[in-house]
């Protein structure tokens, strides 16, 4: 895992210059849909990368101590054993990169994986997944109950209205102050980019998130009605891009949205 973003202080000049292209930017995105995919082996290969970059997710009202091990057992048996040796594979340690679940989950999750044998980190949802609505006050106090529980990772989610409201200050504050609860956890800040609005609040939220201190940014909850989508996609890797040449910090973009339940992913 890569080292934390430290943050920096927020710079409210650079947010309030932000001009979004947006048909400019839905030609790109339309450009990225009509280029050829990689073919035979090297698509196997990125199939694979693609596994590795995955968090292997259970988030539902029924979760049980059975069904977080069947997929902690999934997240270190992504792939079918007899199509890892085919692709002469079977012995580099394919695994998914992480498991998520609910905070009140964790403990079966770290438990399954340290019986399994296995280092991947267990990831959960926090601050008020997946509305944001919950006073910060409780939001810190789910981050810092999962982080004691064993999460290695934490995926936040902003109050949206902050956003719409263009409340920056206080968006910055609220998610600097989850940051500090992470403690030595990482942390992944949910923007919910189906309901901000706009491409230029997608930027302005994906930059306030950095600077706070964001180690990933991510799309979705994978509950909204829109969830990831290209444009989107687009905007926050310019973002990205952005403030890194800015600051030097590399941040990772991360992709939700409506999947199958882990145990109907075609992987096995």
């Amino acid at each position: 895992m890569a080292a934390r973003n430290p943050g920096t202080g927020l710079e409210l000049g650079w947010i309030s210059k932000v001009h979004v292209n947006q048909p400019a930017v839905l030609r790109h995105a339309e450009r990225i849909r009509t280029r050829r995919t990689v073919k035979s082996n090297w698509q196997a290969a990125w199939l694979l990368k693609a596994v590795t970059c995955m968090d292997l997710t259970t988030l539902s009202g029924d979760d049980t101590p059975s069904n977080v091990h069947r997929m902690c057992y999934k997240a270190k048996h992504p792939i079918r054993e007899d199509l890892l040796k085919a692709m002469d594979m079977h012995d580099k340690g394919i695994t998914v990169a992480a498991v998520c679940v609910y905070p009140t989950r964790v403990t079966d999750a770290v438990n399954a994986l340290k019986a399994a044998g296995c280092n991947i980190p267990v990831a959960s949802v926090a601050a008020g997944f997946p509305s944001g609505q919950m006073p910060l006050q409780t939001r810190l106090d789910e981050i810092k109950l999962a982080v004691g529980y064993g999460a290695r990772e934490i995926d936040i989610v902003i109050n949206r209205a902050l956003v719409l409201t263009g409340q920056w200050e206080d968006l910055y504050e609220e998610i600097r102050q989850c940051h500090e609860a992470c403690g030595d956890a990482h942390m992944k800040t949910i923007l919910s980019t189906g309901e901000l609005g706009s491409l230029a609040n997608v930027y302005k939220a994906s930059m306030v998130a950095m600077m706070a201190g964001s180690d990933f940014i991510k799309t979705s909850t994978g509950k909204e009605v829109e969830n990831a989508t290209l444009p989107v996609g687009v905007i926050m890797m310019r973002a990205i891009r952005d403030f890194y040449w800015q600051t030097g910090n590399k941040i990772f973009h991360h992709v939700t949205g409506n999947y199958p339940v882990y145990h109907d992913l075609p992987m096995a």
